[in-house]
């Protein structure tokens, strides 16, 4: 389950996710122009590679890339040259990044999800990346981070005061998995109580009775939700604090509207960390805050090589 901050970031997700797919429908397009434009019949087209076809007309692979080139092109290649370029000076750093470091970022990014199988699913559906690219970009934004604060000294007393002025940051947060069933009255919660109580099935209760529609046709979800989530009532989170996994309460009068069943499904503790881990990551990020930007750190780095595009940009490429 998401939390409904993480709702509201996938929603820009989705945008971009819609931005790519519009870019997919103009190559389709493009590529599927009628008889008389660029394209040439199967007939005409024996021997090249055709990789899709639509009435009679046919979209080879070399169409295919050069559009790719055109729409992405450019991004794509400026980031392999970064990629060759911080390579190159991780190894005259003798910087490494090991497999440990990894699963940790990983495990970090996906803190919001289920699992990581949940968070790998979705940067699958919504970025096209596999396990193995989210790896590999974690890799690299690691090595990134790694030459960017080499020559950066963060001191022990930097260190403890801002772990001493931010005490709240680590300290370890609960999560909360609810579920809810929005009611006019508290006398219709207290109905849906007793028919709790009778033995009816609270998913069910909710798909029938709640106000909410988006989480009504869910079994009245709310998914997984940090103790201070701002986009969750608080007198449901102030509820839960006094509760226990397979707990139902109510009435709960809300502040804005109405009343609420609530059912917490399960209760998890999260950021429990050593105070060797803490003040290891504090380091990171104060070092991390006195360095260059990190696209400024990949653009010196290849000037430093003397990375450059051979190939022209389009207009479009160029203007960015």
């Amino acid at each position: 389950m998401i939390t409904r901050q993480e709702k509201a970031l996938w929603a820009a997700v989705i945008i971009l996710a819609a931005g790519v797919l519009f870019m997919g429908s103009l190559i389709v397009i493009r590529g599927l122009k009628p008889a008389g434009s660029v394209h040439e019949s199967e007939e005409d087209q024996r021997g090249l590679d055709a990789v899709a076809s639509f009435d009679g007309q046919t979209i080879t692979e070399d169409e295919w890339v050069k559009e790719l080139k055109r729409a992405r092109g450019h991004e794509v290649l400026l980031q392999m040259l970064n990629q060759k370029a911080v390579s190159t000076e991780a190894k005259a750093l003798q910087i490494q990044v090991t497999p440990e470091e990894i699963a940790e970022k990983v495990h970090e990014d996906a803190s919001g999800y289920e699992s990581e199988d949940a968070y790998y699913q979705a940067m699958l559906v919504q970025l096209g990346m596999t396990s193995e690219d989210v790896r590999a970009e974690a890799a690299y934004q690691l090595t990134l981070e790694k030459i960017a604060i080499v020559n950066i000294h963060i001191s022990d007393d930097e260190v403890d005061r801002y772990v001493d002025q931010h005490e709240e940051e680590f300290e370890p947060k609960r999560q909360y998995e609810l579920a809810w069933i929005k009611l006019k009255s508290r006398k219709e919660a207290n109905m849906t109580l007793d028919r709790i109580e009778q033995g009816e099935d609270f998913g069910n209760l909710a798909g029938e009775l709640s106000l909410d529609e988006y989480t009504r046709m869910q079994g009245g979800r709310l998914g997984m939700i940090e103790e201070d989530d701002p986009f969750v009532p608080g007198e449901l989170l102030s509820a839960a604090k006094g509760l226990e996994a397979g707990d139902i309460a109510g009435p709960i009068e809300l502040k804005d509207d109405g009343y609420a069943v609530m059912r917490v499904i399960d209760i998890v503790k999260t950021g429990e960390r050593s105070s060797g881990e803490i003040r290891a990551s504090v380091r990171k990020q104060l070092a991390l805050n006195e360095a260059v930007p990190l696209t400024q750190l990949e653009a010196s780095l290849r000037d430093k090589y003397g990375a450059k595009l051979i190939t022209k940009p389009t207009p479009e490429q160029g203007a960015k």
